[in-house]
């Protein structure tokens, strides 16, 4: 999709010297389809990373719809990239694809939203260590900070140029759940793939797992700015997963990324809504994220976004399926694929109690945001095929908080008169 996204673009896109390009599916045919960014070279790696994605869903409902939109929500239907000098900043072994999990009978609408941030300082590659295999804690001096004036409200996005390390974020204090939360990935995507189901393995054992790993955690993470600073929740950090023991190719332990910051211009206006589950599960708040804004803050943008963040390392955000048929079976998928058995088998960070720690890995795995598309004022959501749930993955919420989760929404976009 890497060419079809740049020339739906066009000429804004080549005249864009810094910003990000959000790509939401849309329709009843993003129940069946998903994004992701992965290996542009060998054929194979696609084929490896469907199989991977059946063998790690199984049989939801015998290859009805319900098979297609469980994947779809496990991978994810929401990607942003960084643009800089006027191109998607990919790496150079990396592309954009659409995952078809249906037989596509229903249509698929892919909404490519270009926010231009202007100023070439408002974004920074740089290089960031990864020392061994595992899950790495990145602090904010180890980030590339771009060298314009601080952003008061905005967004920040955080993209890693490789297809063997992910971005996630999970909890920032106790260190076993880092040990926990790579353990997990090993079991989800087992190395043993690579002698009885991949086609890709000229690069090693760890290469294709690596593959798959990335695509299931995904290559950037957006994060809310408040008051100059990331508006993280108290117990969140950044994570950078290095999926391989030898590290990347060319590069070993050390991975490049992007830290795009958005222009002041750019923010229309940011609010917290909290919002419960009521229980553990999927809980529709496409009502709520709706209701957040006033008629003229939606009025005044006639194209953006509104960037959906939730402030827990145990619960997540995501779009999906309406109905609860799809939320009974993504929560039973959810459920098989991260078993609380784990909690007795070989997890450290036990002291919470059996649905903490499969919370963590749940909730890297589904995502801490979502970007939804503004067009000519409206949120956009396509309500009769699909939803925004708060995935609540534990029985007694989270700490502090009980099942109340807070999410920071940030409305994004300019009139096309400005």
């Amino acid at each position: 999709m890497t060419t079809r996204v740049e020339r739906a673009l066009g000429e804004a896109l080549r005249r864009c010297h810094t910003g990000v390009v959000v790509v939401t599916l849309r329709g009843s045919g993003a129940n069946g389809c998903a994004l992701t960014v992965n290996e542009n070279a060998d054929p194979d790696v696609r084929l490896d990373l469907m199989d991977a994605i059946d063998a790690i869903v199984g049989d939801v409902d015998g290859g009805g719809a319900l098979d297609g939109a469980v994947r779809s929500m496990l991978v994810g239907t929401s990607l942003a990239v960084p643009v800089l000098g006027g191109s998607l900043a990919l790496g150079t072994w990396q592309g954009l694809y659409l995952c078809a999990f249906t037989d596509g009978e229903s249509a698929c609408e892919c909404v490519v939203t270009l926010q231009d941030y202007g100023d070439e300082a408002r974004a920074r590659r740089g290089a960031i260590p990864a020392p061994g295999r595992g899950c790495h804690l990145v602090s904010a001096a180890q980030l590339p900070t771009p060298k314009c004036a601080a952003t008061r409200t905005g967004v920040a996005t955080i993209f890693i140029q490789h297809t063997s390390a992910s971005l996630t974020i999970n909890e920032n204090a106790d260190p076993t759940v880092r040990v926990d939360l790579e353990n997990a990935m090993n079991r989800i995507v087992p190395e043993s793939w690579h002698e009885t189901m991949f086609r890709h393995v000229e690069e090693g054992p760890d290469d294709m797992s690596a593959h798959v790993k990335a695509t299931l955690i995904t290559p950037s993470v957006r994060v809310p700015i408040s008051n100059g600073g990331f508006a993280m929740g108290t117990w969140q950090g950044v994570y950078l997963n290095e999926h391989r023991s030898v590290g990347g190719m060319g590069r070993g332990h050390t991975r490049d990324v992007i830290v795009a910051v958005d222009a002041p211009t750019s923010t229309v206006a940011q609010k917290t809504i909290h919002v419960s589950a009521g229980k553990r599960g999927l809980q529709d708040i496409t009502a709520a994220i709706k209701g957040a804004f006033d008629a003229d803050e939606l009025r005044s943008v006639d194209v953006g976004t509104v960037h959906c963040f939730i402030k827990h390392t145990s619960a997540s955000i995501s779009l999906g399926a309406a109905g609860e048929d799809f939320e009974e079976a993504f929560e039973s998928a959810l459920n098989r694929i991260v078993p609380e058995t784990w909690n007795d088998e070989f997890f450290k960070h036990t002291y919470e109690g059996p649905d903490d720690m499969p919370g963590h890995v749940k909730s890297t795995l589904v995502g801490a945001s979502v970007d939804l598309p503004v067009i000519d004022g409206e949120i956009v959501v396509d309500e009769e095929c699909r939803r925004v749930y708060l995935c609540e993955h534990r029985n007694v919420g989270g700490f502090g908080c009980g099942l109340t989760r807070s999410l920071t929404l940030t409305l994004q976009g300019a009139s096309r008169d400005a």
